[in-house]
């Protein structure tokens, strides 16, 4: 009977085999094609969230998280505690006015999440984009203004 690995274990692997230098992950075309789809994906849920209701104060900021080899993944049986440490951070994002939309992207590559901000300035977002916990565990955000 064939199982498929889950995923925390299929990328585990993956970076032991790529660490070890027995896989080469060619990384920049899909960076290009996720970026390109996650954008999609913002707009048409900005469009979604915005219809119907008045606009946040401020601008749209979309933050893009990234991983790559300097990321410390969780250990075994901590995936649950890190997800519940980001959960308290959206939330926190949330009860400000700040967060329109955020959560994981599903697939494997370099993009890993996604968030939807309000702020006032590209300073302010980049300023909320330095409280998320991703930063502290090796991972890069990129964070970009959204026109709609």
């Amino acid at each position: 009977m064939h199982r498929e690995p889950t995923p925390e274990l299929e990328e585990r692997v993956v970076r032991a085999l790529t660490a070890s230098g027995l896989i080469r992950r060619k990384r920049w075309p899909r960076i290009w094609m996720a970026a390109a789809a996650v954008t999609v994906a913002a707009a048409v849920a900005i469009s979604a969230l915005h219809l119907g209701r008045g606009k946040t104060p401020g601008e749209t900021y979309v933050m893009l998280l990234y991983e790559d080899s300097t990321f410390q993944m969780p250990l075994p049986g901590h995936v649950a505690e890190r997800r519940a440490e980001s959960a308290r951070w959206a939330d926190s994002l949330a009860a400000r006015g700040e967060l329109d939309l955020g959560g994981r992207v599903d697939g494997s590559g370099p993009i890993t999440g996604m968030f939807i901000i309000r702020a006032s300035t590209d300073a302010d977002a980049a300023k909320v984009a330095a409280t998320c916990p991703h930063l502290k565990y090796g991972g890069h955000i990129v964070v970009r203004r959204f026109f709609e």
